[in-house]
C-alpha cells in the first residue's frame, strides 16, 4: 500500500497545509518523516524480493492503472524526498504563505505517482498537474518578470501535453491498452508499422517540453532564471527529472534509439554553446541544464545496460548538484542584489563561506572532478558507450560544461567574514554531502559490477584532461564574444521551434 499512500499522504498535507496557515511549516516537516517511512518500507520489499507492485481499480490485463516500485522509480522518488528536505531547510525563515507549502506537497505527490506508474494516460494527468503547480510555484513571487516566465511555460507545456495527449490516443486505437507492458508487447511483434514511429513522436515530442532538451523546452532559461531560489531548485533537480523517467519508460517501449542519441547530442551542445556566452549566473546554471540532459539521452539511446543505468545516475546526481547550485546563487545574488556575474565577482567578499564553499563543491560536481558525483556517474554511462561517435559527443559536453563554469572561478577565490542562516547551511550540507557521498550511494542504482568503472584510470584521465582542455578554451574564448538568437526563447518563436522539433523527432523515427 505503501504506493498509493505516498502520494495520497502528500495530498492530504496539501489540504491541511492551506487549511492550517501557521502550522503549515510543520506539517512539511512531518509529510517528510511519513515519506521517509513508507520509503524505507518499500525499499525493503524491493530487496527481499520481487518489486511493489499494486494495480489501482481492481481490473486484471492491463486495464488498471498499475504502479510499480522497481529500482528506478525508488531511486527517483527518494530524489524526490531529498530535495523536499534542502527546500524545507532552505525555507525555513522565509515569511511564504500556505499556498507555497501546498503547491510543494503537490508537486512532491504528483513526482512519487508519476515514477510508480506504467500507465500512460495517468502519467498524462500527473504530468499535468506537475505543470499546473509548477507554473504556481515559478510565478509565487507575482513580480511581472515572473509571471511572464511561468505562462510561457504553461503556454508551451500545454502545447507538449496535447502532443503527448494524441499519441495516447494512436496508440490506444492501435492496442486497446494504456499499459506500458501490455504496449511494450504489442509493439514488439511489429515494431516497423507507421503508427509506432507516429506514436512515438507525439509521445516522445510531448514530454520533451518538460524533459529539458533544448529544441523544445524552450521555456527553461526564464523560468529558472527569475523564479524564487527554492523553485529554481526544484525545477532543474525534480521537475525536469520527471520527464527524463518518462522518457526512460519510453525508450523500453518504442525504438528509438537514434531518435535520442540525435537529441542528446543536440541539446548538449547548443545548451552548452549558450551556457558559454551568457554571463547572467542563474541562467548559465539553466542553460547548464539543457546540455546536461545531452548526456542522459545519449545513454538512453546508446542500447547497453551500462549506459542507460549510466545516465540515470547522472539524472540523480545532476539533481543534487544543480539544486545545490541554484540555492547557493539564490543567496549570493540576494546579497549582492543582482545575478549578473560580473557584478557578483566586484562583491564577492560579501557572500558569506558557507555560499561559497556550496558554490565550489556544486561546481566540481557538475564538471565532473572526481570522486565527486558527476565523475562518478559518467564513469558508469562511459563504461556502457561502445561506439567513438558516443564517446566524442560526451566528451565535447564535458569540455563544455567546464568551459562554461570557468566564468565562476573568481567568485569562488574570495574572503569573507559573513555568516550564512542556519538553514541555508543545513541545506547546503544535505545537498553537498550527497555530491561528496554519491559514489557509495549510487549502488542504490548500479549495480556493483559495473560500479568497478569508477576505480578505472581511464576514468580518471578523461575527467582531468576534459577539465583542463575546458579551463584553457575559457581563456582562448573569454575575451571574444559572439551573438547567439534570442527570439527563440519568446513565445511565438518558442512555439515555431517546438513546432519543428516535433517533426525532427518524426523524422529521425524513419531510420529506426
Amino acid at each position: 500500500m505503501g504506493l498509493i499512500l505516498l502520494p495520497l499522504v502528500r495530498f492530504l498535507f496539501g489540504g491541511l497545509s492551506i487549511a492550517s496557515g501557521r502550522t503549515s511549516r510543520l506539517f512539511g516537516v512531518l509529510a517528510l518523516a511519513v515519506d521517509a517511512v513508507l520509503l524505507a518500507r518499500l525499499a525493503l520489499a524491493l530487496a527481499g524480493g520481487a518489486p511493489s507492485v499494486l494495480v489501482v481499480g481492481g481490473w486484471d490485463g492491463g486495464l488498471g492503472i498499475t504502479l510499480v516500485g522497481d529500482r528506478i522509480g525508488l531511486t527517483f522518488a527518494a530524489l524526490a524526498w531529498g530535495l523536499g528536505v534542502a527546500v524545507v531547510l532552505y525555507t525555513w525563515k522565509d515569511a511564504l504563505r500556505p499556498y507555497f507549502f501546498m503547491l510543494l506537497h503537490l508537486l512532491i505527490g504528483a513526482s512519487y505517482v508519476l515514477v510508480f506508474t506504467r500507465d500512460l494516460f495517468n502519467a498524462y494527468v500527473i504530468l499535468e498537474l506537475l505543470t499546473l503547480a509548477s507554473f504556481l510555484l515559478v510565478g509565487y513571487e507575482r513580480r511581472p518578470r515572473q509571471i511572464w516566465a511561468s505562462l510561457r511555460y504553461l503556454i508551451l507545456c500545454s502545447l507538449g501535453m496535447s502532443f503527448f495527449l494524441l499519441g495516447i490516443a494512436v496508440v490506444y486505437y492501435h492496442t486497446g491498452s494504456l499499459d506500458l507492458a501490455e504496449i511494450s508487447a504489442q509493439i514488439a511483434a511489429d515494431p516497423g508499422s507507421a503508427w509506432v514511429r507516429l506514436a512515438a513522436s507525439l509521445l516522445i515530442g510531448g514530454v520533451a517540453v518538460k524533459a529539458g532538451i533544448f529544441l523544445f523546452s524552450l521555456w527553461l532559461p526564464a523560468a529558472h532564471a527569475r523564479a524564487m531560489p527554492a523553485v529554481s531548485a526544484l525545477l532543474s533537480g525534480l521537475v525536469i527529472k520527471m520527464g527524463v523517467v518518462q522518457l526512460f519508460r519510453l525508450s523500453e517501449v518504442f525504438p528509438v534509439g537514434l531518435t535520442f542519441t540525435v537529441l542528446g547530442m543536440t541539446t548538449g551542445l547548443l545548451g552548452i554553446v549558450y551556457a558559454v556566452q551568457t554571463y547572467d549566473v542563474k541562467k548559465l546554471l539553466a542553460f547548464s541544464t539543457l546540455s546536461q540532459i545531452g548526456y542522459l539521452l545519449i545513454g538512453f539511446g546508446a542500447g547497453t545496460a551500462a549506459a542507460r543505468l549510466g545516465a540515470l545516475d547522472y539524472a540523480v546526481a545532476h539533481g543534487l548538484f544543480k539544486a545545490l547550485l541554484f540555492l547557493a546563487v539564490g543567496e549570493a545574488s540576494r546579497i549582492v542584489g543582482t545575478s549578473d556575474l560580473r557584478a557578483l565577482i566586484l562583491n564577492r567578499n560579501s557572500i558569506p563561506t558557507a555560499t561559497r564553499v556550496a558554490l565550489i563543491v556544486g561546481t566540481l560536481g557538475i564538471v565532473g572532478m572526481p570522486p565527486l558525483a558527476g565523475f562518478a556517474a559518467k564513469a558508469v554511462l562511459g563504461s556502457g558507450l561502445h561506439p567513438t561517435a558516443f564517446h566524442a559527443a560526451v566528451a565535447l559536453i564535458s569540455v563544455g560544461t567546464a568551459v562554461s563554469f570557468a566564468k565562476i572561478l573568481p567568485l569562488l577565490a574570495a574572503r569573507s567574514s559573513g555568516r550564512s542562516a542556519w538553514n541555508h547551511i543545513a541545506a547546503y550540507s544535505w545537498l553537498g554531502g550527497g555530491v561528496v557521498l554519491f559514489l557509495p550511494l549510487s549502488a542504490a542504482i548500479v549495480p556493483r559490477s559495473l560500479l568497478s568503472a569508477t576505480w578505472q584510470w581511464p576514468a580518471y584521465v578523461e575527467a582531468f584532461a576534459a577539465i583542463l582542455v575546458g579551463l584553457g578554451l575559457h581563456r582562448l574564448l573569454r575575451n571574444r564574444p559572439f551573438q547567439l538568437p534570442r527570439r527563440i526563447f519568446c513565445i511565438e518563436e518558442g512555439t515555431l521551434v517546438v513546432l519543428a522539433g516535433f517533426f525532427l523527432v518524426y523524422i529521425l523515427l524513419q531510420f529506426a
